[in-house]
């Protein structure tokens, strides 16, 4: 019998290739509130900005916070109209997939999927529905609901709301920091998808997790390398 039962995925750069570029749809939302089109690369990093500055103590993603972050981070006024309309934007971040739905089908025979995102649950869940994916999770789960990884209480909170045991989970992310750190601190197994050969940063020490190359052959036979070892 099976020990791993669920296995939990990041979002961007996962699931959904992640590219910067995909920023410039946010000058379609400055345009139209009238504000100066060339601010959106200036607004993604300060959004960036802002995911670095929560802490143990204070890790949920908030609209309101983050808009005063990047207001006094940029010596700006923007609206909040403007900060929510540019999140939601972000659903229309969906150039291309890491992973196909043929490996999501085999796994969720296997396995519980879900989605655990430092982002907002409406543009989250939009992205995951306009590419046709909500089938094969159970639940979409993010940082504006459980707070933020790579703090403790956030993963506290999102396995208590899948109930589920750490040692019952393999993480999947691209960010050794955010996701392998965080999800290994809990007792979760954790897979490093390692894309560009630059995810494993050494100044982060961390033991016994797995690197894979791709999302098709080495995402399956790590998996299930890892529950056949247990």
């Amino acid at each position: 019998m099976s020990k791993i039962k669920n296995l939990i995925f990041d979002l961007d750069g996962v699931i959904i290739k992640f590219n910067s570029d995909d920023a410039i749809v946010y000058k379609e939302v400055l345009k139209k509130f009238k504000y100066n089109e060339n601010d959106y690369l200036k607004i993604y990093k300060a959004i960036d900005d802002y995911e670095k500055s929560l802490t143990n103590e204070k890790n949920f993603f908030n609209r309101i916070e983050m808009r005063n972050f990047i207001n006094n981070l940029l010596m700006e006024n923007y609206s909040q109209e403007l900060i929510d309309a540019i999140i939601i934007s972000g659903s229309k971040w969906i150039k291309g997939v890491n992973i196909s739905k043929e490996v999501l089908e085999e796994l969720c025979g296997k396995y519980n999927l879900y989605i655990y995102s430092n982002y907002y649950y409406d543009c989250q869940s939009a992205r995951i529905k306009a590419i046709g994916y909500d089938k094969y999770f159970k639940k979409i789960l993010c940082g504006d609901e459980y707070g933020a990884k790579p703090f403790r209480k956030s993963f506290e909170r999102m396995l208590n709301e899948i109930d589920a045991k750490p040692e019952e989970c393999i993480m999947i992310g691209d960010n050794k920091f955010v996701d392998i750190l965080g999800a290994s601190n809990i007792g979760m197994k954790t897979i490093l998808y390692d894309y560009d050969g630059k995810r494993d940063r050494k100044d982060i020490v961390i033991d016994n997790y797995e690197i894979i190359k791709n999302m098709k052959e080495d995402l399956l036979n790590c998996i299930y390398n890892i529950d056949k070892k247990l």
